[in-house]
């Protein structure tokens, strides 16, 4: 027995008008549940405001939904039944929404698009250091008043071994990365042959494969500038060699020149111009530079 077969038998009979849920009957309903004495009540006396509201917002036997505003008292309830769920031991949100959305007389789809923009707000007023993405139940100052919902028709009865198919949770045009996570988790626990942790992890184990061979392309790439500017240097340093090999071989053909100039000479024009013709020579030298 648990917290949600008293609510779901709690509903029944708050739906029938010749049952009166007085505090005897409380008291053995959560002795009969294993609960702790006036646990119950809270849930009750938030139930009842519930079906009040819905009897004002309804009429006839018009079971469409006007739009009706989220109250405090529903998102206390959502996150309190949420917390002692959990305790229990139930782990499947995706679950526990749609009992809500059986109790409060809601759609699926509202419940969880209400569930997770509270807990964006609550995130966006923590501080960067102590946000935590556990389920969690909020300060009661801190929900917001007036939200609305989509017309949906209301689903059946949900009971503790059938629960109704599973409504997409995200909006058409939502592109908040927890609306599309919830989405994703919702519809393919709807497709037969899928395992959800399966899938995750294949994802998970493709982006880490991408992200190696990222790094490893990224290595490649340093490589190749390294390389490439390494022959850059390697070239113009064969261009400044050539160009200086060039230089070198005309002022060796000059100074070939001078000396066979020289050798005609006889030897008294020898003498004669030696001393104009060392100078020649020293200034070819010079002039490429080799004797300082």
């Amino acid at each position: 027995m648990s917290l949600k077969s008293a609510l779901f038998e709690m509903k029944q009979l708050l739906n029938d008008p010749q049952v009166e849920l007085d505090e005897k009957w409380i008291q053995e309903l959560e002795m009969k549940n294993s609960l702790k004495a006036g646990s119950l009540v809270f849930y009750l006396n938030n139930m009842m405001m519930v079906k009040t509201n819905s009897m004002v917002n309804q009429s006839g036997e018009d079971t469409k939904k006007v739009n009706r505003k989220w109250t405090k008292a529903e998102m206390a309830f959502m996150f309190q039944y949420i917390k002692e769920r959990q305790d229990e031991g139930a782990l499947n949100i995706t679950e526990i929404l749609e009992e809500i959305a059986h109790l409060l007389n809601r759609g699926y789809q509202s419940v969880n698009y209400k569930y997770y923009n509270l807990l964006k707000e609550k995130d966006k007023k923590q501080p960067e250091s102590s946000k935590s993405y556990n389920f969690t139940t909020i300060e009661f100052n801190e929900v917001p008043v007036v939200a609305t919902e989509i017309k949906k028709d209301t689903p059946p009865v949900v009971s503790s071994t059938a629960l109704p198919v599973k409504e997409p949770v995200m909006p058409a045009n939502s592109t908040d990365l927890i609306d599309i996570l919830s989405g994703l988790i919702t519809n393919v626990q709807q497709l037969p042959g899928i395992n959800l942790n399966e899938l995750l992890l294949s994802l998970y184990q493709l982006t880490n494969m991408a992200l190696q061979n990222q790094d490893a392309v990224q290595q490649m790439e340093n490589m190749k500038s390294e390389i490439s500017f390494e022959n850059d240097s390697l070239k113009q340093q064969l261009l400044l060699e050539r160009k200086r090999n060039d230089e070198l071989q005309r002022e060796v053909s000059k100074l070939s020149k001078e000396i066979h100039a020289f050798n005609e000479l006889g030897d008294a024009a020898k003498i004669q111009n030696l001393k104009s013709y060392n100078q020649r020579l020293k200034y070819i030298v010079d002039n490429f530079g080799v004797v300082l």
